[in-house]
């Protein structure tokens, strides 16, 4: 390994916005992964998140590794863990809540010495709770419920619910013991990760390499492209075309400017390339996505054994482009 300095976590990617409201800071949302609109790029936040996925399946990119869940398994991330849809993310319909960990210590007795542990990441929280755990899906069932409502007197309860989650992971032992070398050592590799995710959203729009994505982070390519698939999932070459491909949308979805604009703007240089990039990232070609209207979708549908479809017009799209 070359050495390379300790930088602080990129602010470029960090999600600060408000989330619910101040007295009540939880954010609901209710996802469909076919929708062509949607999409979960790596970020991180200060902010706990809890993953119920409704049906399908759904796979996520946490940190340096993929977990997959299928319906009624959950996913917890912890705050400042980088995380974001896997390459291959499946189809699934999936709900979330993202909410302030101080939410809980507010209305938890004092002092409660497992979010102390966890606040000082003395203990890892398991990211993965299979739906065999039933106690703690009903719990989060429940806190889902609740969250929806958004109002005041559901918001006490949901809390209460929320510690119900968190007394159940504690007593079933969801969670190991931080050990501190291997921690620092995916500290420093989380550190060059964000450093070269930062250089990526500032030079996307460039004729980058992979000898340029090293060069930014003080890497040898050989190296530099083991550690960005090891922890984020995908490949530099992937991710940069991936982060041009959401460039795009913003630009088909806010401007009036032309496609071969929009691929020259988004560092395209061939734009049979980026039909066929888009395509493969979105499910349908540029011009339909622009067009794209998700009120007109269908409903999904779920069949007794989970198992669903969702078919969009647009998605059924030949082999000829645009």
């Amino acid at each position: 390994m070359e050495n390379t300095p300790i930088v602080t976590k990129n602010q470029a990617y960090r999600e600060t916005f408000q989330r619910g409201t101040v007295v009540f800071p939880v954010q609901y949302s209710l996802c469909d992964t076919t929708n062509p609109h949607y999409d979960l790029p790596l970020h991180w936040h200060s902010e706990f998140e809890l993953i119920h996925v409704i049906a399908g399946n759904y796979n996520i990119f946490i940190e340096d590794k993929t977990i997959q869940l299928e319906k009624n398994d959950l996913c917890l991330i912890p705050a400042d863990l980088v995380h974001g849809d896997s390459q291959d993310k499946g189809m699934a319909l999936y709900e979330s809540i993202v909410f302030e960990i101080d939410l809980l210590r507010l209305h938890s007795y004092s002092p409660d010495i497992f979010f102390t542990d966890i606040l000082n990441e003395s203990i890892i929280l398991n990211n993965f709770i299979p739906a065999k755990h039933t106690e703690i899906l009903d719990a989060a069932n429940k806190i889902f419920e609740c969250v929806k409502h958004r109002d005041e007197e559901t918001g006490l309860i949901a809390v209460g619910w929320m510690l119900i989650f968190f007394g159940l992971i504690k007593k079933k032992r969801l969670y190991s013991e931080k050990n501190i070398n291997l921690s620092r050592a995916k500290e420093t590799r989380t550190d060059q990760i964000s450093n070269v995710l930062n250089f990526i959203r500032k030079n996307y729009n460039k004729d980058l390499n992979l000898q340029d994505m090293a060069e930014a982070v003080a890497l040898s390519p050989k190296y530099f492209c083991r550690l960005f698939k090891e922890n984020t999932g995908h490949t530099p070459i992937e991710y940069l075309n991936w982060f041009r491909i959401n460039r795009a949308c913003t630009l088909l979805r806010e401007t009036n400017e032309k496609l071969l604009e929009i691929a020259m703007e988004c560092g395209f240089n061939d734009f049979s390339y980026f039909t066929k990039t888009f395509r493969r990232y979105k499910g349908i070609t540029p011009s339909k996505y622009r067009t794209f209207d998700p009120a007109k979708a269908k409903e999904i549908i779920i069949d007794p054994d989970y198992l669903w479809e969702k078919n969009h017009p647009e998605e059924n799209v030949d082999s000829s482009g645009d």
